[in-house]
């Protein structure tokens, strides 16, 4: 198995198999990947397209296009350092699933990573497979399975498509994250029933829950802002006590 390491110059997994840059496999899901520390950014490179994953390392300064599918950013130097370029990074890519690993992972680089709107924090120690599964999890939301899959969601004047990943209300286009469609079309789906936090963080996820993983409460807030929510005394996504979140369809 070729393991991450916060050590560039250490060889990991042996000789590379890999064609030269830009390192794109026939097929495959595009990563754009890119570091803190640009000297980690070949063997990372390696260690994820030996996973299967069309990988494109690039600087900072490089020009993200709408070529990939995903966004990683690696950093080992501390997340304070980070943040212009994560929220930089969403806005370039509202779209699309982007991914932080921090060096020592803490619950503060968790907090800090989701409120910039990163949709999932990884820790660089991880395996090259771990990263690579978790970042297959993110693609697997919203995948059409059986014939139960359903793409629009119609609340009064609430409107949702899930295979374009687009909300509007009143006839206007509400700008959510991937992450925050995720919650909120989990939660429109189950209209009326009540999901707990875990129950969220491992439908959307395809993960089990984090300890102190606040990303839910975070997002239902930044969801309930976007469409107005929070303007009535009355949230019409509500808090259940003990229990997590319920959409109300009546009101929209």
């Amino acid at each position: 198995m070729r393991v991450f390491t916060t050590f560039p110059d250490r060889a990991i997994g042996g000789p590379s198999a890999l064609p030269a840059l830009p390192g794109f496999v026939p097929g495959a899901r595009c990563l754009w990947l890119t570091a803190d520390d640009s000297t980690a950014l070949p063997l990372l490179q390696d260690a994820l397209s030996a996973e299967g994953l069309a990988v494109r390392a690039t600087s900072a300064d490089d020009t993200l296009d709408d070529t990939f599918d995903a966004v990683l950013l690696w950093v080992t130097r501390g997340l304070a350092g980070q943040l212009r370029q994560l929220r930089e990074l969403r806005r370039l890519a509202p779209d699309r699933p982007l991914l932080v690993a921090c060096s020592g992972l803490r619950e503060l680089d968790q907090v800090l990573a989701l409120e910039m709107g990163a949709d999932d924090v990884l820790d660089t120690a991880w395996s090259a497979a771990v990263v690579a599964a978790r970042l297959r999890a993110r693609w697997r939301v919203g995948t059409p399975r059986g014939d139960s899959f359903e793409d629009e969601l119609q609340f009064g004047a609430l409107h949702l498509v899930r295979s374009e990943r687009r909300v509007a209300h009143h006839g206007s286009v509400v700008p959510l994250t991937e992450g925050e469609f995720e919650v909120l079309w989990l939660l429109a789906s189950h209209a009326g029933s009540a999901l707990s936090r875990a129950e969220i963080l491992r439908r959307v996820r395809g993960l089990d829950d984090q300890p102190l993983d606040r990303s839910i409460d975070c997002r239902v807030y930044r969801i309930r802002a976007k469409l107005g929510d929070h303007e009535r005394g009355q949230h019409r996504i509500r808090t259940v006590r003990n229990r997590g979140y319920v959409f109300l369809p009546a009101g929209w």
